[in-house]
């Protein structure tokens, strides 16, 4: 029985994976380096220290993480708050959830602020019970710790927890806190094996994943 969906947010509920490459191309041109998809995949669903640690080292300089990090979320307040749109299906999921008092929350890699900027742009702040990010946590995605913190929070079993996650690090990450996972590749994720995954679907509004709740 799923008593409880966990939600991703980046690539999921909200295009910031699009925000995302618009900034760090920018950040990448201005170090004369292209920034390509096979650069971003990996960094998918990983914290932002880890993330900037990774661009520093393709980037070969030898600047401070925390100097980075600031350049980027500069940059992505403006983004986040002007351009970053909801997925496919994502109203739709959270009021069936909703109806059938299925529990929700949220379990994502990026900082807090960010996940406030656009629950409060959306007006969706209420709609779940609280948020696991990644500035709450010792360790990113693929490592299970956001999503068995979530478990713990929910205290519910992982079994009966359906995490919705777009990248494979997230996947990964779910399938080793032992809840059931639903992929849905993004754009950038969709050339990944999934096989891990418990099923995958196109978007937010594929039927199977209602079907999937409802019969388990």
């Amino acid at each position: 029985m799923i008593r409880a969906v966990l939600f991703d947010m980046d690539g999921l509920m909200f295009d910031t994976e699009t925000a995302y490459s618009i900034v760090q191309t920018e950040m990448f041109k201005k170090r004369g380096v292209e920034f390509t998809v096979e650069i971003k995949r990996p960094l998918m669903g990983k914290r932002a220290n880890e993330v900037m640690e990774r661009i520093i080292e393709v980037w070969g300089t030898h600047e401070k993480v925390e100097d980075v990090l600031f350049e980027q979320d500069e940059l992505l307040k403006k983004v986040f708050q002007e351009s970053v749109k909801k997925l496919e299906g994502l109203d739709e999921i959270i009021q069936f959830l909703v109806e059938n008092n299925v529990r929700t929350c949220i379990g994502t890699s990026s900082r807090k602020f960010l996940v406030d900027i656009l629950l409060e742009k959306y007006n969706l702040s209420d709609m779940f019970e609280f948020v696991v990010s990644g500035d709450m946590v010792a360790k990113g995605k693929p490592d299970p710790e956001i999503y068995t913190t979530c478990v713990k929070k929910l205290n519910i079993p992982p079994s009966n927890c359906l995490v919705l996650e777009d990248s494979l690090n997230g996947v990964r990450a779910g399938v080793t806190a032992g809840c059931h996972v639903c992929a849905i590749p993004s754009e950038y994720t969709r050339d990944e094996n999934f096989f891990i995954a418990t099923f995958v679907v196109e978007s937010l509004a594929d039927k199977k994943i209602k079907d999937f709740i409802l019969s388990n």
